[in-house]
């Protein structure tokens, strides 16, 4: 192996414990290496040990629901819920009843978060009737994420207030290009989100072939300088009847170079880190969070109360518990004691000034 590309890797992995961001060169070199290389390899390896460290050999079951399989008028390239792409054929929306009997199913059988997923306007006042119904119902220690359009910084705070732990949102690559959104009305969610009380999680998405080394490390510190407390990366999943239906897909090996790139370069920052689609690969090369997905997915032409691929919650824990996590909240009771979080300006150097 390259000598100085183990000495790169390794003082990268010991800086991201220690909380601080290399620069920006630092990150595009390592994910400009080959990914099937011996360094590639001892990067995951890295990457493994960093997550084991900063999770204290803890990982988590997160499980989406899609509430709503409709049609949505922003026509995002790589979604099946655009309009324009005709994909959708009956429409389908999930009760309030249907909803909470997936969330009650996912933390009986042990997932550690639920997340709740909608098209870009459905009624943010309608769910947040849901999060307080599904607190008073499904009993639990959990946390309930959020994934859907905009928020404010009153939208957020009331979210907070009916029981919701945390919101997902993501500055995705080419955003503006392969999306209608400007991209700073995604960065005024993503602040309104990091300036509450909930806790911010966010992704490098929807990453296909064409994406640069550039763009992808704007991507993985983008997150870092927005003060998340969890990341992840999500390969893009080509939709029949999209735009980008042919522009290819990234192997599973470039998927976990940057995975493992994230993770050392996330360090103590990221509580967790996840991977899409979830491959047990992924867990040794720095991811301890997987996701299980019902209901309306935006990667598929079909709704269903069933798991999407017949990825279980069993099939996830049996996984992490393989790779040496235990499925467990590292906090038990995160609506009384939200898990601490780091402010922007407490990392140094800050990377480009973006979003906080």
């Amino acid at each position: 192996m390259d000598e100085a590309t183990v000495a790169l890797i390794d003082r990268i992995a010991e800086g991201g414990l220690a909380g601080t961001v290399p620069p920006k060169a630092d990150v595009v070199r390592l994910l400009a290496l080959d990914p099937c290389s011996p360094e590639a390899s001892y990067l995951e390896e890295r990457a493994c040990e960093v997550a084991h460290r900063v999770s204290g050999d803890t990982g988590r079951i997160a499980g989406a629901v899609g509430i709503d399989f409709a049609p949505c008028s922003m026509n995002c390239s790589f979604c099946s819920f655009g309009e324009r792409w005709g994909v959708i054929g009956e429409e389908v929306v999930y009760t309030e009843d249907e909803v909470i009997a997936m969330v009650r199913a996912y933390v009986e059988q042990g997932a550690t978060m639920v997340t709740l997923r909608s098209t870009e306007f459905y009624d943010l006042d309608v769910l947040q009737e849901w999060i307080a119904d599904i607190r008073a119902q499904v009993p639990g220690s959990y946390e309930i994420n959020m994934n859907v359009g905009e928020l404010t910084p009153e939208r957020a705070q009331a979210i907070w207030e009916c029981g919701a732990t945390s919101a997902y949102h993501v500055l995705r690559l080419r955003e503006g290009e392969d999306t209608p959104f400007d991209p700073e009305v995604r960065i005024a969610t993503i602040r309104a989100i990091a300036a509450s009380p909930l806790l911010l999680g966010t992704c490098v998405e929807p990453i296909g072939p064409e994406h640069t080394d550039d763009e992808l490390a704007d991507g993985i510190l983008f997150g870092l300088e927005c003060s998340a407390y969890s990341g992840g990366v999500m390969a893009r999943v080509p939709v029949p009847g999209t735009p980008l239906e042919h522009a290819g897909t990234i192997s599973e090996d470039r998927l976990m170079q940057i995975l493992a790139v994230e993770r050392i370069v996330a360090g103590s920052q990221y509580e967790s880190i996840g991977c899409h689609p979830p491959v047990e690969r992924a867990l040794y090369a720095g991811a301890n969070s997987l996701t299980v997905e019902a209901g309306a997915n935006p990667r598929d032409v079909e709704p269903g109360a069933e798991p999407w691929k017949g990825f279980t919650v069993a099939e996830a824990k049996g996984l992490l518990e393989k790779a040496g996590f235990a499925v467990r909240l590292p906090n038990p009771e995160p609506r009384v004691c939200p898990t601490p979080r780091l402010r922007t300006g407490e990392r140094t150097p800050k990377p480009s000034g973006r979003c906080c």
